[in-house]
């Protein structure tokens, strides 16, 4: 059986009622109705029942009104429990003065609203005032001056009526502001600042009553002073403390509630700190999705920057607006009301954020580049020996068909036939290196095919070969092999050409499966300082890159064989390659 999803409520019906209720548009409606509802009960004083009654329907408002919980989710149970308790004795015990405090209270909550656009700071200005001309005309009035008639001035008495009928215009026109329909942004709430409008209210009314009654003066005259002299006071303190304590200290409590990062604010750093989300991108597309992200907050109605890749902008410009500079990047953020303190510490923080992984990006991209680069220096100084041999062994085929007789084109045309194929197969492995030089790869050849092309190729160069194999069964990497012996072999012909009596051997000695190689010559020996880090690094070289053994050595490693220079002494220099113990 199907079932309509209108008929399928993910949430309960009271969860969804609360939040049509509590939906952003009608806030300050809720507002103003609190306000008329508590305006009633302090002007009209009703008698009892009727007094909790009205308390009570004031505190339900209150409940739809309040900004501690937003209608994401349905408040505890047990908390509703413990709310609904503490409402009851709440109203059992009600009185006047637990009016006062109530009166208080919500002063003080409007008080600590940090508000971002322009008329929910008007409104919640205009409520302050409401709350606080009821305040001290009725409640604190009715508290300490009705019984003593003799102070009271009751001329202003009779113009009360025109302010209890007056001020109801005031929530009333709450219901004609038009608000936006999201809740985000709209405020951040400080304890602090709230604690401290309600005590700053609490020393004007105690210290009202001690000039007027120490004074003997009427009780408007009494407010006007205690509150002149209460300004008067934070003024000059506040001119010591910024004189002679300067920045820091007690100014701090004053700017705590502008670390308290909004949801929205903890989504794009979480989304912005994860390297899987922005993997693929190029710095500068990583840049442009950062500010994407940045253009998505309720408040930001346009960005506009200035970087290493140019300029460009993400919406439209609006007279308010902050300019941001940091590294490479200069930000402007546009926004349609004023952008407050926090917004400004939360968008210069979120800029810094950004370029600081942006920077990051680049660094990686860097470093990427170099070690492609490096790949590829060290891929085509390889490739180039590799190529070089090629030449070389190329050079001595040549050689040998120039210099062959018509009587010796059989011997000629067996060694072209031994030999082009070989070198044919060399050469194309050196072109797959080149097109992937991470998939190195030999091919085993028997040792005593390997040896018979080697002495084919430098038999007209004037090298000894001598041999002495039990088993001619042994595989052996073809390229390593070549690489490594033709190498050798270069570097000896071409230090024959300074030295031209030098003499070149090569020797292969197997016995029980162990493999020697080795390739002398008997010149001058290596300079010290060079065999110690002939296989470690590149060397000077006077007749090529000097990186041919470095890059042979490396080829060696984790194959099995270890390449050595087994003899350094004049008249007996040697290089060995030798299968591993």
């Amino acid at each position: 059986m199907s079932v309509s999803s209108s008929a399928v409520s993910d949430k309960p019906f009271m969860f969804n009622l609360l939040q049509q209720l509590r939906d952003a548009r009608h806030e300050h409606r809720w507002l103003g109705l609190m306000l008329i509802s508590l305006h009633i009960l302090v002007w009209w004083n009703p008698a009892s029942p009727w007094f909790h009654l009205l308390m009570a329907l004031h505190l339900c408002i209150f409940l739809l009104w309040q900004p501690f919980w937003q209608g994401r989710e349905l408040p505890d149970p047990k908390n509703l429990v413990v709310f609904g308790g503490c409402l009851l004795i709440f109203l059992i015990f009600l009185n006047h003065w637990l009016v006062v405090a109530w009166q208080i209270l919500l002063i003080g909550l409007l008080g600590g609203r940090d508000l971002v656009k322009p008329r929910d700071r008007v409104v919640n200005i205009t409520a302050i005032i409401f709350l606080t001309l009821t305040l001290f005309i009725v409640s604190i009035h009715r508290l300490f001056i009705i019984s003593e008639p003799v102070i009271v001035d009751w001329a202003i008495l009779d113009s009360r009526a025109l302010l209890k009928y007056g001020l109801l215009l005031i929530p009333i026109g709450f219901f004609f502001v038009r608000t936006e329909e999201t809740h985000e942004y709209r405020h951040h709430l400080d304890f602090f600042h709230g604690l401290v409008l309600s005590l700053l209210l609490i020393i004007i009314a105690l210290g009202s009553l001690v000039i007027m009654y120490e004074g003997n003066t009427s009780y408007p005259l009494a407010v006007f002073q205690m509150s002149l002299t209460t300004a008067l006071f934070i003024l000059i303190f506040s001119w010591l403390w910024v004189t002679f304590a300067g920045d820091g200290g007690i100014e701090q409590l004053w700017i705590r509630h502008l670390i308290n990062f909004g949801v929205t604010f903890e989504q794009w750093l979480d989304n912005l700190a994860q390297p899987g989300n922005y993997k693929n991108l190029t710095p500068e597309q990583f840049l442009q999705a950062g500010f994407e992200q940045l253009a998505t907050l309720s408040w930001v109605r346009g960005i506009r920057w200035h970087c290493l890749y140019g300029e460009d902008q993400i919406g439209d410009e609006y007279p308010f607006y902050v300019t941001i500079s940091f590294q490479s990047l200069e930000v402007t953020v546009f926004s349609a009301h004023r952008i407050s303190g926090s917004h400004y510490l939360h968008i210069k923080l979120l800029v810094q954020l950004l370029e600081h992984f942006h920077q990051a990006k680049r660094r990686e991209a860097a470093f990427a580049q170099q070690a492609h680069l490096q790949a590829i220096h060290e891929t085509g100084a390889k490739l180039t020996h590799d190529i070089k041999n090629l030449l070389q062994s190329l050079h001595a085929i040549t050689s040998a068909i120039e210099t062959c007789q018509p009587a010796q084109f059989g011997d000629t045309q067996r060694l072209l036939q031994g030999q082009m194929p070989h070198l044919t197969q060399r050469l194309k492995r050196t072109l797959d290196k080149l097109q992937k030089p991470a998939e190195l790869s030999y091919s085993n050849v028997p040792i005593s095919l390997w040896w018979g092309n080697l002495k084919a190729r430098y038999g007209k160069q004037n090298i000894e070969f001598i041999s002495r194999m039990e088993t001619e069964n042994i595989l052996i990497p073809e390229d390593l092999f070549d690489n490594v012996v033709e190498n050798l072999l270069q570097n000896a012909i071409m230090k024959r050409k300074r030295e031209p009596e030098l003499g070149i051997e090569v020797s292969l000695f197997i016995k029980q499966q162990k493999l020697e190689l080795c390739v002398c010559d008997d010149g001058s020996m290596i300079v010290e300082e060079v065999a110690k880090t002939l296989f470690s690094q590149p060397v000077s070289s006077r007749d090529g890159f000097g990186i041919g053994l470095y890059q042979v050595a490396k080829q060696v490693q984790n194959s099995g064989y270890n390449l050595r220079v087994s003899d350094n002494r004049v008249g007996q220099v040697c290089f060995e390659l030798s299968s591993a113990d």
